[in-house]
């Protein structure tokens, strides 16, 4: 199905947990979020996308591929991860009522597992709920606002976790707020990094009103040199010197 591979800086995150007694946090948290994604992923292959396996980072875990994702595919992809929380919400809760001992083992993993559904159906890109609420409305220029009011909040909540995060080094810490945060933080940035890539699509489809050609020299195919000399308003072809 796809290989899991684990950054530096989350084997970082992983040591400091174990290291301030966080045993079964972590543990299930890892089994909740690599479901999450296999969920995911499953559907991704199903519907003919190719993916290079599930990457955690210390700003999130997720699919790594290159592909672009339809609107309807997308929304599908998006729901996959949160239905396997679910099912495994419902199981728990079955295993609880056939086997009332197995309350103990699976405790955690309830807990770690509807924390992981909750946090995907913030109403925020890239969160699972925020790209549904982006492929379902965000058509044309509208997803380009979207993604920016994504961008503002995602940045907004995450310096929020960031700043509770150095609260609680005066009290207990809790590196769950710094992760939280960087992974806000960072998605927050990358959400201006969509911007780009969405505007580079919308001129792609779109057809300019003349047939003016514009000739460019330019010093790299790098897209912040490229995207200042773009325009709807007439076709464009670069030259690298």
């Amino acid at each position: 199905m796809g290989t899991i591979k684990f950054k530096p800086l989350f084997l970082i995150y992983v040591f400091l947990c174990v290291y301030f007694g966080w045993y079964n946090n972590i543990f299930f948290y890892i089994i909740a979020v690599v479901l999450h994604e296999y969920g995911h992923l499953f559907v991704a292959k199903m519907l003919g996308y190719s993916t290079d396996g599930i990457v955690f980072d210390l700003y999130g875990a997720g699919l790594k591929t290159r592909n672009v994702f339809s609107r309807k595919d997308d929304i599908l992809i998006s729901l996959a991860g949160p239905l396997v929380n679910v099912l495994i919400i419902l199981v728990v809760v079955a295993f609880w009522w056939v086997l009332p001992s197995s309350y103990v083992y699976t405790y955690e993993l309830l807990v770690c597992n509807f924390f992981v559904l909750a946090f995907n159906l913030l109403p925020i890109y890239p969160l699972d709920a925020g790209r549904v609420i982006v492929a379902v409305f965000g058509i044309g220029s509208k997803k380009s606002k979207l993604l920016k009011v994504s961008g503002v909040l995602c940045l907004t909540v995450g310096v929020l976790f960031l700043c509770l995060f150095f609260v609680s080094l005066f009290y207990r810490i809790n590196l769950n707020l710094l992760f939280i945060g960087c992974f806000l933080g960072v998605n927050g940035v990358l959400c201006w990094q969509n911007l780009k890539h969405n505007f580079c699509y919308e001129i792609a489809l779109s057809k300019p009103k003349t047939t003016t050609i514009k000739l460019w020299k330019v010093p790299s195919f790098e897209s912040h040199t490229l995207l200042k000399l773009v325009s709807r308003e007439y076709y464009s072809i670069f030259v690298m010197y």
